[in-house]
């Protein structure tokens, strides 16, 4: 099971140059049962917040996010011990979204994240998977 970071979703939605095509394949791949994949609510919610960006209105934005449900990747929960070691974290420099996403595989023991952020790179706990090696791009 991969854990799929926002900016996949984010890539697929909004035709990325650079990524969107990968993205879609890749969450095709899952939609179809081929591949297993989890996501946080947290990213979710950073979807949301990208998108209210976009100047979108709710009922547009619930939408989207409900076709983002589609795909097959299951929602892990957020709960508060995460949120409280991923804060700790972001005392030594992490942002607060990616380590939500990082304390979110630990707790369910997930190793690799599908993610284009490359600062996953250097974590002996995780492997980060490149979503334009994997999708063949």
């Amino acid at each position: 099971m991969r854990y799929v970071d926002s900016n996949i979703f984010i890539s697929n939605l909004i035709g990325d140059v650079r990524l969107g095509e990968a993205a879609k394949k890749y969450l095709e791949k899952v939609a179809s049962g081929k591949e297993s994949a989890v996501t946080s609510v947290h990213s979710m919610i950073e979807i949301y917040a990208f998108l209210k960006g976009k100047k979108l209105s709710e009922q547009k934005i619930a939408q989207i996010l409900n076709d983002v449900g589609l795909h097959g990747v299951a929602l892990l929960p957020f709960e508060p011990l995460i949120l409280q070691e991923a804060l700790s974290m972001v005392k030594n420099g992490w942002k607060l979204g990616d380590a939500i996403h990082f304390r979110t595989m630990m707790k369910h023991n997930i190793k690799e994240i599908v993610t284009d952020d490359r600062h996953f790179d250097n974590l002996d706990e995780i492997q980060r998977i490149d979503i334009l090696l994997e999708m063949n791009f």
